[in-house]
């Protein structure tokens, strides 16, 4: 999901470009094993939303080519990331190389399971298409997005996916949460994916985690009936009781769907209910020591 807003004309061949980049949630996260090269195969299903965004600012550059990231935000490396992985990749299918600088302003927590690196790789992909002489095919462009991040290609459709394999099998879907509104709830605890898919991988082989999921997943009639479901939860509940105590709020506050995000830390709770949902973000932003509220908005 993204806006376009073009500024003040530069000294070079294209105008100073501001834009909006959103996160996504997923609906529901199911482990389905792990392959010989070390990647997990998911079945997921993402819903894009409207709140928090990052914001890029794209300024052309007086140099030969090459894309610049800056950022202020500690923990970002602006030397390799999903967006330098884009342009990089998008330089090797196209051979369009721009100089360029691009000003990354998060708004989506980092490391917060929303997809805001990935968001961010996509709308490189998306300036890059605008501006090349000879834009990629879409086949083309999507398969340089699975190449710059699993979830990536997801961003580039930016409507609701069920994504299988490691993320790029996309298929997209009517979400069944349509007209529901959504509250996030974005703690200061932050969870390393790759030491949650370890923590996964260590219960699975003590606990047999998938064959007890599978049996609960073949007991249920629709895929509906999944959301709120995320095999991430008990490794980072165990190790982080209070986003459990977090998701129960939810549900204590009238949420008709509440999970957790990718491998977490972020918290959603989905209402039928436009008032509940605001009265619920209302009395959970009075505990600002527990997590920074999003929303209620529209999904």
């Amino acid at each position: 999901m993204s806006e376009h807003t073009e500024l003040a004309v530069s000294s070079g061949a294209w105008r100073e470009e501001t834009v909006q980049a959103c996160g996504k949630i997923n609906l529901f996260l199911f482990i389905e094993g792990r392959l010989p090269n070390g990647y997990h195969e998911l079945k997921t299903l993402f819903l894009p939303i409207s709140e928090p965004k990052d914001v890029l600012v794209f300024r052309p550059a007086e140099r030969e080519g090459g894309l610049r990231v800056s950022c202020e935000t500690e923990g970002i490396d602006t030397e390799r990331n999903t967006l330098t992985r884009a342009y990089d990749l998008y330089v090797q299918a196209s051979g369009f190389a721009p100089a360029v600088d691009v000003e990354l302003l998060k708004g989506i927590p980092h490391g917060a399971g929303l997809g805001g690196g990935s968001s961010d790789g996509a709308e490189v992909l998306r300036w890059l298409q605008r501006h090349a002489p000879q834009p990629l095919p879409e086949e083309s462009l999507l398969a340089v997005a699975a190449r710059a991040g699993a979830d990536v290609p997801f961003f580039l459709l930016n409507r609701p996916c069920l994504a299988e394999g490691i993320g790029e099998k996309l298929s997209c879907v009517e979400s069944g949460v349509e007209g529901y509104s959504c509250v996030l709830l974005c703690p200061a605890v932050k969870v390393n994916t790759a030491w949650a898919y370890a923590a996964w991988d260590k219960e699975r082989a003590s606990f047999s985690l998938t064959e007890k999921r599978k049996a609960d997943k073949n007991n249920r009639s629709s895929c509906q009936s999944f959301y709120g479901m995320n095999d991430f939860e008990p490794v980072v509940f165990a190790a982080h009781p209070s986003l459990a105590a977090l998701k129960m709020r939810l549900l204590e506050e009238g949420a008709d769907i509440a999970g957790m995000s990718g491998s977490g830390s972020t918290l959603f709770g989905l209402f039928r209910d436009s008032g509940r949902a605001a009265r619920a973000a209302g009395a959970l932003r009075k505990q600002k020591e527990s997590a920074e509220v999003f929303g209620p908005f529209l999904v």
